[in-house]
């Protein structure tokens, strides 16, 4: 079923995950959520333009963590980060590269300068130092015999923004999307199960949440659509009204 040989050389070439968990952008608010993931989630956003494989993404959420973890940056940089790693993965992983990507306001004027995206990239490079191939995930799971469909990037996209699932290492995230695709937890460690029923309980959360919006936006209407009724209504009774007094 497994590569077993692609397995030891890929986790022999894996990098161990290093983190500062008392940095600010890394500790949740009351919903869990951190910084951290809200800024994945927008640079998951701005990947949806390009036709990039999931593993170009996969790189780029490496790159930031690793660059979290080495320089100290200002909410005001976060967006020139997210999008310079996303250009570095791109060039990195893709036949056909990009140049930088640069980004506007809404009025149509550049955020950052040439300068500061080369600045940039040059902390980038140096946070990496100079080693841009990373093992991923999709590596690990491609070695398992799994295609990287899209449920399955759908899937890698979910444990990338959620910095809870994302922090265990590559391969234990790998193991547990398997096992939370194929269902076959009697084969896995207690850690891989754990992470498993981790990501069940986040995508259930998320759907509830989403269903619960929903629920209110449906209602919202309905309520909107009803005050429009009786606005309706009572227009018909006033212009009755106004008949009958003529």
């Amino acid at each position: 079923m497994f590569d077993q040989v692609q397995l030891t050389e890929l986790s022999n070439r894996d990098k161990e995950k290093k983190f500062n968990f008392e940095l600010p952008l890394y500790i949740g608010n009351s919903q869990g959520v951190c910084r951290r993931d809200i800024l994945i989630q927008w640079v998951i956003s701005q990947s949806q333009s390009f036709k990039h494989s999931i593993k170009t993404l996969e790189l780029a959420v490496t790159y930031i963590d690793i660059y979290l973890n080495c320089f100290s940056i200002g909410s005001q940089y976060l967006e020139l980060l997210g999008i310079s790693a996303y250009s570095i993965a791109s060039k990195f992983n893709e036949t056909e590269a990009i140049g930088q990507i640069k980004l506007q306001n809404n009025s149509g004027y550049d955020l950052y300068n040439d300068q500061e995206y080369n600045e940039m990239e040059v902390q980038l490079l140096q946070s990496l130092q100079f080693q841009l191939n990373h093992i991923t995930p999709s590596d690990y799971l491609i070695a398992m015999g799994v295609s990287i469909n899209e449920s399955i990037s759908s899937l890698i996209m979910f444990v990338l923004m959620d910095f809870e699932i994302y922090k265990h290492s590559q391969i234990v995230l790998a193991f547990a999307i398997y096992n939370f695709q194929q269902d076959q937890s009697n084969i896995f460690t207690d850690r891989v199960k754990s992470v498993t029923q981790l990501i069940n309980n986040k995508i259930q959360k998320a759907q509830d949440q989403f269903n619960l919006d929903k629920n209110e936006n449906d209602e919202t209407k309905g309520m909107e659509q009803n005050q429009g009724t009786k606005k309706k209504i009572y227009k018909r009774r006033d212009s009755k009204k106004l008949k009958q007094l003529a």
